[in-house]
């Protein structure tokens, strides 16, 4: 069995990694961000508004957070979360965990390139995101994501190319 959690913040290079990594090893991928975005649209909010409604209600966080565990039991595959390698390390869940960081002027140069818009707005836009995402994980589960015990692994990728930091992950893994 093969279960592998990717953590990281925004522009890190998490997503871009896990994608070439189901490419080389054909394991699932499960992104949650993609269904936090779905779920910001259906909403008819922004990122930020929606963050801001998560920090007011935590169903959206603890829902989006059960799904994934509930994925990682069944292991083999590749779980890209905030919170996934977190949970898997306090419930004993069997993973391979990957913390995927990077400066913040990298990451902020990176959703810049993918997104659009002005860099510094940027930067304190995905400070603030990790802000309130580490205030609501801590108090829903008194874990902190970024605490470094947790991981098997923890990758800067800021002078990495995407497939420097597969190869980092996927030597370290054995596959």
């Amino acid at each position: 069995m093969v279960l592998l959690t990717v953590t990281g913040p925004p522009g890190s290079g998490k997503s871009t990694a896990c994608k070439i990594i189901r490419q080389r090893t054909g394991l699932d991928y499960i992104y949650a961000g993609q269904i936090f975005r779905e779920r910001a649209k259906e909403l008819g909010l922004s990122l930020e508004e929606f963050g801001s409604l998560c920090e007011r209600d935590s169903s959206f966080d603890v829902d989006l957070d059960m799904r994934m565990l509930e994925r990682a039991r069944s292991g083999d595959a590749i779980l890209e979360g905030r919170m996934i390698g977190a949970l898997c390390w306090r419930d004993g869940i069997p993973a391979y965990k990957v913390y995927v960081d990077a400066d913040p002027k990298v990451r902020a140069r990176r959703v810049q390139e993918r997104e659009g818009g002005d860099l510094s707005i940027i930067e304190d836009a995905i400070l603030e995101r990790e802000r309130s995402e580490r205030m609501r994980y801590l108090g829903l589960y008194g874990l902190d994501h970024m605490d470094r015990k947790i991981y098997d692994l923890w990758v800067d990728s800021s002078k990495l190319t995407p497939e420097g930091v597969v190869d980092k992950i996927l030597e370290r893994v054995g596959i």
